[in-house]
């Protein structure tokens, strides 16, 4: 069984509702959850098509106001929702099935990218993985697979998988704010936590700007960006295979702009590019991000803003080049307790002539 097969509702009721994207689902439930606006006993619903989820509120209004101060991007809307069960947990479906010490060690949050899940399971755990597997799949309605996977590895940042439960796939198509993402979750890098960052960057964007997104992956910065902004966006990276995704997920989208994909070595591309080339650019790569800023600065205009994402601890690294201007840090998700992933905007400033 799936999803609602499991519990038996009361009955469904006409309500307004916030629809998020489903990577902000959890913690928008849980922010509306303790401002008291989440419709009580209610269970959201997931649109698969556009990568979406609608929660069930009690003041509409209220609760895209309170996103909005939060920085969540959210439209207002009405559906038919299912009340008077609190529906299915990972926990509740568990129980019984695994003995008590190790139901308390299994992770209480996923991914879900494409009809993929993704879970980081402790090695002895494993055992345990098909139940495990088959639980996530009946709470997360639309996963046909479900893996354990551990941290990025190697030069591509790719993950080493274990399949849990359901089909031996790793290729799917991801959706964010209505883009959509081909990937193999086996062969190229993919955050879908920086969901958020991909429609926050391409916000800023204008028609004509020339964007360089290094370490792009797949290009969900580039496809972003492309889908709403007449702009033409360098997408690179040194992984054949996150060129090839690349390209099917231009083909799957309606773009307005233009992507250029390039098969290279951050390093090289820099060296082939002149001086002033681009308006904006993009460096993800966290762990090492710091060391090309310097670089990257010099291939922008006089007011180009470069976008950063770096490791810190609980203060933000420290940004130390000359001809820049650090107009904003945030801190964009965690990453292991008490180290976080920074989003730094610098814009490069020129003597004057």
């Amino acid at each position: 069984m799936r999803g609602g097969d499991a519990v038996l509702p009361e009955t469904s009721v006409v309500a307004e509702c916030v629809e998020v994207e489903r990577v902000f689902a959890k913690r928008v439930i849980e922010v509306l959850r303790g401002s008291g606006l989440l419709l009580p006993r209610s269970r959201a619903k997931s649109n698969r098509v556009r990568g979406t989820v609608r929660i069930p509120v009690a003041a509409g209004s209220a609760a895209a106001e309170l996103l909005e101060t939060l920085g969540i991007p959210s439209e207002l809307c009405a559906d038919t929702f299912e009340v008077g069960s609190r529906g299915l947990r990972l926990v509740d479906l568990l129980r019984g099935s695994l003995p008590d010490e190790a139901l308390s060690r299994v992770p209480r949050s996923y991914q879900v990218v494409g009809n993929i899940a993704l879970v980081h399971l402790p090695e002895d755990l494993l055992e345990h993985g098909p139940a495990i597997g088959e639980a996530i799949a009946r709470v997360s309605a639309g996963v046909r697979a479900v893996y354990s996977s551990t941290s990025t590895e190697g030069e591509f940042r790719v993950r080493r998988l274990v399949r849990l439960w359901g089909e031996d796939a790793t290729e799917t198509v991801h959706t964010e704010h209505g883009v959509r993402i081909a990937l193999d979750i086996g062969k190229v890098y993919f955050n879908p936590t920086l969901s958020y960052e991909h429609w926050r960057v391409s916000e800023e964007v204008v028609d004509g700007e020339r964007v360089l997104d290094l370490f792009s992956g797949v290009g969900p910065f580039s496809l972003h960006i492309a889908s709403k902004r007449e702009a033409t966006c360098f997408a690179v990276d040194s992984n054949p295979w996150a060129v090839v995704y690349m390209l099917r997920s231009i083909a799957l989208n309606r773009l307005r702009g233009r992507i250029v994909p390039v098969l290279s070595s951050v390093e090289e591309f820099l060296e082939a590019v002149g001086e002033g080339s681009f308006t904006r650019a993009i460096v993800d790569l966290p762990h090492r991000s710091l060391e090309y800023v310097d670089s990257v600065l010099g291939k922008l205009v006089c007011g180009g803003v470069v976008h950063v994402y770096a490791l810190g601890g609980e203060e933000p690294p420290t940004v130390a080049v000359g001809g820049a201007r650090l107009v904003e840090t945030r801190r964009v998700l965690d990453y292991a307790p008490r180290k976080y992933v920074y989003g730094l905007k610098l814009v490069r400033v020129c003597p004057e002539e």
